[in-house]
This record gives C-alpha cells, sequence and structure tokens, in this order.
C-alpha cells in the first residue's frame, strides 16, 4: 500500500485524477530554499540536457567548466517559482512560476517555447509534466534520508536522468 512519508515527490500516475490541493506545510519547509546539483550523483544528465535542446558546445562548456546549476524554490499560496542560476555567470536567473492545478506557458531562453504544469495527487505528491517542442519530460521528485532532493525524469526518448540536488 502507499504510506505518507515527509518526502517531497513529484510523480505521474497515469490516468489519475489529480486534486488540485497543496504540498503540505512540512513539504513546503524541506523544499524551499536554495538547492546546488551534485554531478557525483548524475545518470545521463547529458542526455537530459541534449533532449530540452541544449547545443554541443553548451553541453561541452558545462563539463569542462563543472558548472552546478542552483535552483531556488519559493511557495506563496497556490504559487512555486523556481529561480534557475547558472553559476560562475552573472546573467539573470531563469525564473518559473506555476500555479499548482494550472498550465503555465514561458519561454525558456536558448530553448523556446514550453509549458508546464504541476498538481499534487491524492497522496500529496507533487506531479509535474514539462512540454518542450512536443517532448513530455515527467520529472518524480522526493527528499531522500539524507536530506538531499532526488529528481527523476523519464526523457521523451523514454531515457530515464537523474539529478541528486544538495541544501546550499
Amino acid at each position: 500500500g502507499h504510506h505518507r512519508t515527509g518526502g517531497f515527490s513529484m510523480e505521474l500516475k497515469d490516468g489519475t485524477s489529480l486534486y488540485p490541493a497543496l504540498p503540505s506545510g512540512q513539504q513546503v519547509a524541506q523544499v524551499s530554499g536554495r538547492w546546488q546539483q551534485d554531478h557525483s550523483q548524475d545518470e545521463n544528465y547529458d542526455q537530459w540536457l541534449r533532449e530540452i535542446g541544449v547545443s554541443r558546445f553548451a553541453r561541452w562548456f558545462m563539463r569542462v567548466f563543472n558548472i552546478s546549476p542552483i535552483q531556488e524554490y519559493f511557495f506563496s499560496g497556490d504559487q512555486l517559482t523556481i529561480r534557475s542560476y547558472v553559476n560562475g555567470q552573472g546573467r539573470p536567473p531563469v525564473v518559473m512560476s506555476f500555479t499548482v492545478g494550472q498550465t503555465t506557458h514561458f519561454y525558456l531562453p536558448g530553448i523556446g517555447p514550453s509549458s508546464a504544469s504541476m498538481n499534487v495527487d491524492e497522496y500529496g505528491r507533487v506531479v509535474t509534466r514539462l512540454n518542450i517542442r512536443d517532448g513530455l519530460f515527467i520529472t518524480t521528485s522526493r527528499i531522500d534520508s539524507r536530506g538531499m532532493m532526488e529528481l527523476t525524469t523519464v526523457l521523451p526518448s523514454g531515457r530515464t536522468c537523474r539529478r541528486v540536488y544538495k541544501k546550499v
């Protein structure tokens, strides 16, 4: 059976009706703040970059200079804002804001128009679906026992990418 842990989880349950509920206070507290990617635990990260449309040169640059993105999560009522920073560069962050239960359309620099939806299922897990150029990226996120945020994404190709972030 299903049991609820303190984990923050984004998971797609095929065909399951989604409730416009909100993440619990505990989930919000765990996830809020600033996180940095730990490349030592990546699986298929280059494949993920390739499928979202990052150029070969940019992927090479990120590897050579070991660029670890930083993400900040802010909750306000039924809104989640994610700011993504590429460290070592003074560019403004990429900002995405979601309203739970609604599809949000935005433009990703260097990638193009995109849309995403975020819902909470009946188990309290947050579900995100990202559409880029007709490709669907389904991300499951959880906080593990060490307090790390683990993001598992099923890519349009059917392959799975794993990214792990530590709180900074």
